[in-house]
């Protein structure tokens, strides 16, 4: 009689120390394998949405423009006191208000169209704070990539290109430091039919942007001509440029408010600021 028979009960064949081995290998090569195309695939997913709300904020620009004289929000204005102390040098956002000699504070594009698509004022007394992205739970992620990575108060990440965007001309250097170079003036705007077709007017931002100018503008809204490509003060690709972190490429909203990936577009840009044709190697940023 076999053994099975004289206990009743059947014996089954067990997995070896070898077999399962095996078997966890298997699934780990199967995982590692798949681990880069889930990657991907996320990536893109952010991708997507960047270009997604970069529409968002075309339709809002939109909406702006028909309450607003046809004119888009400045780049740079002072919710303080809208005129301008004279005395002070530049166009730093810490320019005294009139007759007390206080520092203003700076807001950009970010609060103005913030409170018009939440009709929600922003009051807060710092210099750029949406931009900024001070208060995280007022103001959520509206205004950052989510595959940009977080920087500390510096932490907006769409900046808009202010010699389009103003309407601003620049006049290449002739004899003399800067003697006939004109900019774009970042506290006035534009009507954007004025804009040429298919011109850049938002973009992805370096996360670390600066601007370094010596004029306080260290964290601004937008990024000036010349800077679109520049690797920054200290070598670690902080400057104030558009970034190229979605493979490679950058998240525009253009003229016509439709959004798009372009990977050249933004070292073009830092050559021919106004995509003329005309290489602008002196144009003073």
């Amino acid at each position: 009689m076999s053994p099975t028979a004289r206990t009743g009960r059947r014996r089954y064949a067990a997995f070896t120390l070898i077999e399962l081995l095996v078997v966890i290998s298997i699934i780990s090569l199967l995982i590692s394998i798949l681990m880069p195309s889930l990657g991907r695939a996320r990536e893109q997913a952010k991708g997507v949405h960047c270009v997604a709300r970069l529409k968002e904020f075309g339709n809002a620009l939109a909406a702006y423009e028909n309450v607003n004289a046809g004119f888009m929000p400045p780049p740079l204005w002072y919710p303080d006191d809208k005129r301008l102390d004279p005395a002070a040098p530049g166009v730093s956002p810490l320019r005294s208000r009139v007759g007390t000699g206080a520092p203003q504070v700076a807001y950009g594009w970010t609060e103005l169209l913030f409170a018009y698509v939440y009709l929600e004022e922003v009051r807060v007394p710092q210099n750029f704070p949406v931009q900024r992205n001070v208060d995280a739970r007022t103001w959520g992620d509206y205004f950052q990539c989510k595959s940009a990575l977080e920087a500390g108060v510096s932490s907006g990440h769409y900046r808009v290109y202010l010699p389009i965007w103003s309407g601003g001309s620049y006049v290449l250097e002739r004899g003399g430091i800067y003697g006939d170079t004109t900019r774009a003036e970042p506290l006035r705007s534009t009507h954007r039919d004025r804009i040429r077709p298919k011109m850049p007017l938002i973009g992805d931002a370096n996360e670390l942007s600066e601007r370094g100018d010596g004029l306080g503008n260290d964290d601004c809204s937008y990024i000036d001509a010349g800077e679109a490509d520049i690797a920054g003060s200290n070598g670690r690709n902080n400057g104030n440029r558009f970034s190229d972190r979605h493979y490679g490429g950058t998240n525009f909203l253009f003229q016509d408010l439709h959004a798009n990936w372009d990977p050249r577009l933004r070292s073009e840009l830092a050559r021919d600021y106004d995509l003329n044709g005309v290489v602008d190697i002196q144009t003073v940023p």
